[in-house]
């Protein structure tokens, strides 16, 4: 993306610091949107700079509010549940990633608590593969630190969260110590649930009650509610993923009780930001797609979401299966085309049939326009090019050819053709055998095209293959680029 528009979106008075309520420079300002906030998707293939721009705002903002950035293509989450396939996932592991980095958080307003999050967890925790009170007690003991704040200038935080740590976590489970149960026993999960309550405060116990006493089939008992949870996230599928939704929730109204207590509500400023790069991959489809529930179904929260979407519609999840004509496309913002339009949700009939698009907005990343291209070609060539030259036009014209106005193409491209001539003869596909000097291997060269196949397909591979053609994508692809529309991709993979 040209630098242009990045510092009319992240600047003091840009689409970002509207969206987060406050500038780069700590001003505050007039909040855009809200309270019914709409999840921002940024849209646009490889190349056109989504990752970017959302490291962009985590750079410029995170000093000022906190902004969590996640990247849900990696694997490490998935790889801290795998000990613990009872009691953890790849979603629950990114929620108390979210957690501990907030429970640090040393801006306006100082560190977050995560009881309503912590005591879902703890019920999760039940399911430690041994299934003895010990395996349960080593597994809780990881959220320890996040039911209550750290001490601030002396001041001790968690107010009536207070009793659920005090002391040790293991002694949630005394009343249970030296019994042998089968692994996931109702015993456990009873006595864990009855200690949590027991310890609370009376405003904590009517906390959780208003939280987990709303789960699907808990009629308004929190205990019942977390035994469902617990049920769900055994049962795994569907199931699971509306109990990791739901713990979503919970480390959302955490971070927005962070907001509305007395002294957030006079120390604190802006707005929470978690930013989901990758956000097409399943982890950060099952994260959208739980916060647009959940906004859909009149929950409201401060916490601005914003993820990335290589579908120009922003994803099939989003319409429910109805094409994105029959569903109502989602609202789109096109930077340079002035301010953001207005949004407010659009509803007809039932909210749970409403399709999840009308709770988006989609940022269309921009191509380069032909002046903007220049630019970022002329600051690539050597001070001995002659300015104006027929090599200079001829670099202009391969690489505006070439790239298709995709920033990330342009870059590439005009650093090779940097010291670069054309031949006489030359076709504007010979730049792409110009070498390129890469700033991590800075010993070697590589043919340009070598360089943008790795970036842009060997590393930005399909999300959803079916088994049968990973192994053959890149050939896959091949053979689907003749196709028109999707009608005949489809006719292509039934017959060949």
């Amino acid at each position: 993306m040209c630098e242009e528009v990045f510092e009319k979106m992240l600047g003091e008075g840009g689409f970002f610091a509207g969206l987060l309520a406050r500038s780069p420079s700590g001003r505050g300002c007039e909040p855009l949107y809200g309270p019914d906030l709409p999840v921002v998707l940024l849209t646009g293939g490889p190349g056109m700079g989504k990752s970017r721009l959302l490291r962009e705002v985590r750079d410029r903002f995170a000093a000022k509010v906190p902004v969590i950035h996640l990247d849900c293509r990696s694997t490490v989450c998935e790889d801290r549940a795998g000990p613990e396939p009872g009691a953890r996932s790849d979603t629950t592991e990114v929620l108390v990633e979210v957690a501990r980095r907030l429970s640090t958080w040393q801006g306006a307003g100082g560190s977050f608590a995560f009881p309503r999050l912590f005591t879902g967890l703890v019920v999760l925790a039940t399911g430690a593969a041994a299934g003895t009170t010990e395996a349960v007690a080593t597994e809780a003991e990881r959220y320890e630190e996040l039911p209550q704040k750290r001490r601030l200038r002396g001041l001790a935080g968690g107010d009536f969260w207070h009793g659920v740590v005090r002391g040790s976590i293991r002694n949630l489970l005394t009343t249970l110590t030296g019994a042998a149960f089968d692994p996931f026993s109702a015993a456990v999960m009873n006595g864990v649930v009855d200690a949590v309550f027991e310890r609370l405060a009376p405003r904590g116990r009517a906390e959780l009650e208003r939280i987990y006493g709303t789960y699907p089939g808990a009629a308004g008992q929190p205990k019942h509610g977390l035994r469902n949870l617990a049920a769900d996230f055994q049962a795994g599928g569907e199931a699971r993923e509306l109990a990791e939704g739901f713990l979503f929730r919970a480390l959302r109204e955490d971070i927005e009780a962070g907001y509305t207590s007395p002294s957030g509500w006079l120390r604190r400023v802006g707005r929470p930001g978690l930013l989901l790069d990758h956000a097409e991959w399943p982890l950060g489809e099952r994260l959208l797609r739980a916060v647009l529930a959940d906004r859909r179904g009149g929950q409201r929260d401060r916490t601005v979401i914003v993820g990335t979407a290589r579908r120009a519609d922003g994803g099939a999840f989003l319409y429910g299966g109805l094409t994105s004509q029959e569903a109502g496309r989602a609202a789109e913002f096109r930077p340079g085309e002035g301010k953001p339009p207005p949004w407010t949700r659009d509803e007809d009939g039932a909210p749970e049939r409403t399709p999840l698009a009308r709770g988006v907005l989609l940022l269309r990343m921009p191509f380069l326009t032909g002046d903007q291209l220049r630019r970022v070609t002329e600051r690539m060539q050597t001070r001995t090019q002659p300015e104006g030259s027929a090599n200079r036009r001829r670099i202009d014209a391969a690489v505006a050819r070439l790239s298709g106005g995709r920033p990330h193409t342009v870059a590439r491209l005009a650093a090779a053709a940097a010291s670069f001539r054309m031949p006489a003869d030359a076709n504007d596909r010979d730049l792409l055998a110009a070498p390129l000097r890469m700033p991590a291997d800075s010993a070697s060269e590589q043919p340009v095209a070598e360089v943008l196949v790795r970036e842009l397909l060997l590393d930005q591979p399909p999300v959803r293959l079916p088994s049968e053609h990973r192994d053959h994508w890149l050939d896959l692809l091949t053979h689907l680029s003749v196709a028109h529309d999707e009608e005949c991709a489809e006719v292509l993979l039934r017959h060949h």
